[in-house]
């Protein structure tokens, strides 16, 4: 891991601290502390389970967008490459994550290709919290807007890249425009990976890949709903979800880097708005972000670490 990128990490993370702090501290301090020590080992459990679910889910999804791509890519192989990339998931729109595209490499997988499916990827997740958003849709004020306009500009970019002759047709009219010989390069690695992308989103391909982003989307917004149960909350389940899905659709589309601060503070809004006291709706944001986002960081610096540790002893991942 290069230095440089290792800082951001850790400037991430002590900033996701200071802004949970204060939010705590906003909130009451001791009130927080109280309600969650009313998690124990079993409850834990649960929630990060529902997590794991969410990245196995992922996983296999990913895998079979690398065999799709005509790439026999070992498993267990595969496995520590993805997860190594949710090191970088505090990156803005989680672009760290295609890291996975340098391990992929030498497994023959075009930096064009890794990137295709790692954007398919980011599009169908989207996607999903669309969907997954439309379950509160009627019962949260001024989001509606964000859910119609993300739902817009997802299915049209889905579309447009379905369209092979559009993409061949765009691809002559800019590579002829442009005059710099290394920006015609470029434009033209842009288009291989979106004809890629196309490949990927063949509607058996689309279909499945879709239906494994609501499920596992959906079990981390589940994972929301059983905090608040344990907590002492009532919540429905669907509108648990629906909060969940908001509101990291609003970190999504902030760019920020891994919504830190857009996520929480929309997640809170909505649960205090839905019935939850600020020190209950804090309590429970914090704990879901741990669950849901740095638990997968900690995930990814050990993947990371282990691939870098059996570089240097020259030692090959199981197949």
């Amino acid at each position: 891991m290069r230095i440089p990128k290792l800082r951001a990490l850790i400037l991430s993370m002590l900033i996701a601290v200071v802004l949970y702090l204060l939010a705590a501290i906003a909130s009451d301090l001791e009130a927080i502390g109280s309600i969650l020590s009313r998690l124990g080992v079993w409850e834990l459990s649960l929630i990060f389970g529902l997590s794991l679910l969410n990245y196995a889910l992922r996983f296999i999804r990913w895998h079979g967008y690398t065999r799709a791509l005509g790439h026999a890519v070992p498993m267990t192989a595969n496995l520590v490459y993805y997860l190594a990339g949710f090191a970088f998931t505090v990156t803005p729109g989680k672009t760290g994550e295609a890291v996975r595209s340098l391990y992929l490499k030498p497994h023959g997988m075009s930096y064009p290709e890794s990137l295709a499916a790692f954007f398919t990827e980011r599009l169908l997740d989207l996607m999903a919290m669309i969907f997954l958003s439309v379950l509160v849709m009627s019962q949260v004020q001024g989001y509606g807007w964000l859910i119609i306009a993300a739902a817009v500009i997802i299915i049209g970019a889905t579309l447009a890249l379905r369209h092979l002759p559009l993409l061949e047709r765009l691809q002559a009219l800019i590579v002829d425009w442009i005059a710099a010989p290394r920006l015609k390069q470029l434009t033209a690695h842009l288009f291989a990976l979106l004809r890629s992308a196309a490949a990927l989103l063949r509607t058996r391909i689309l279909y499945a890949g879709l239906v494994l982003s609501l499920v596992a989307w959906g079990a981390e917004g589940i994972a929301l709903y059983y905090i608040l149960i344990f907590i002492g909350l009532d919540f429905a389940m669907p509108t648990a979800v629906g909060i969940y899905a908001i509101s990291v659709l609003a970190g999504a589309l902030s760019f920020i880097p891994g919504g830190l601060g857009g996520t929480e503070a929309v997640m809170g809004f909505l649960l205090i708005s839905a019935g939850a006291d600020p020190a209950s709706a804090v309590a429970a944001t914090l704990i879901c972000r741990i669950a849901t986002l740095w638990f997968a960081v900690v995930i990814g610096i050990l993947a990371m670490a282990g691939l870098e540790m059996r570089k240097r002893s020259g030692v090959r991942i199981a197949e």
